[in-house]
């Protein structure tokens, strides 16, 4: 199967520092995340001397089982700030046909994105991707450097509510195609209300039940239009869309007793994600 690692060269005048030691890079990477590692290698910083320089970092992957390969740096640095820097930022090129994946700042999406230093642990970076293919993929850590080699790093599913910890193993999801820039949050906190001020946090009239493994969703104030069920980790188990009726009733999902969430999408526009056991 055709690898889909596809990239262009990152074309970025981010600062030196950022990258001044040189770090080995996978066989089978894209050109963007070479970039990330590397850039600036050979142009060492001029003005800061290492003994001045903060720096804590992480290299984050999104990947899938077809080879599917994209990174993204977040850097704690001297001279950074956690707003937009031209020497510490770079915005992604978006240059991979598959699938982006990028940490935001600003509304602006980003590759690399530089933050200030003292290293803050209730620091929080929401990330983003783009998909153009469905299924599974995994967020993953693939190395990190000073203060975040003694830290958690948690990464927070607002679809389904789960809180993982990279450190422990990647994160598996289920996405559809489309453009995702409100489902993902990082973090050092293992904290399950961050970022999900809105999870459960449902209008009224509309009802979620479960029981004797049949879900019943029904909504008094605007048909359904897409209904979709995850688990804990996750996995999309079921999804129907066009559904243009007030009422759904699920008998097709085979599993054991676990807690399941169920997102559903009405015709008004408004997105509910409810936490059931199933």
């Amino acid at each position: 199967m055709k690898k889909l690692f596809l990239s262009s060269v990152l074309l970025f005048p981010v600062h030196s520092i950022l990258f001044s030691t040189p770090l080995p890079v996978h066989c089978a990477v894209n050109l963007e995340a070479v970039s990330i590692q590397n850039f600036g290698a050979d142009f060492p910083a001029k003005s800061v001397s290492v003994f001045e320089t903060e720096r804590h970092r992480v290299w984050i992957n999104l990947t899938n089982t077809q080879g599917l390969f994209k990174q993204i740096l977040i850097a704690y640095i001297t001279g950074a700030t956690n707003g937009w820097d031209h020497n510490y930022d770079a915005l992604t090129m978006d240059s991979n046909p598959y699938a982006d994946f990028y940490s935001i700042n600003d509304d602006k999406k980003l590759v690399i994105q530089g933050r200030a230093v003292p290293f803050d642990p209730a620091d929080t970076i929401p990330l983003g991707y783009k998909s153009n293919i469905t299924g599974d993929m995994n967020i993953s850590i693939d190395h990190v450097e000073g203060e975040l080699n003694n830290r958690a790093i948690y990464l927070h599913d607002k679809e389904t509510g789960t809180v993982h910890n990279l450190k422990s193993g990647d994160y598996t999801f289920s996405t559809l195609t489309g453009v995702f820039t409100d489902r993902f949050v990082l973090s050092y906190s293992p904290d399950k209300n961050l970022g999900l001020d809105n999870f459960e946090n449902s209008p009224l009239g509309l009802i979620v039940t479960s029981k004797n493994k049949i879900i019943k969703i029904k909504s008094n104030h605007s048909p359904l239009k897409q209904v979709s069920v995850f688990d804990a980790a996750g996995k999309l188990l079921y999804i129907v869309q066009k559904i243009e009726k007030a009422e759904l009733e699920i008998s097709s999902i085979e599993s054991g007793s676990q807690v399941l969430f169920v997102k559903t999408i009405l015709n008004n526009g408004n997105t509910i994600t409810k936490k059931i056991l199933f």
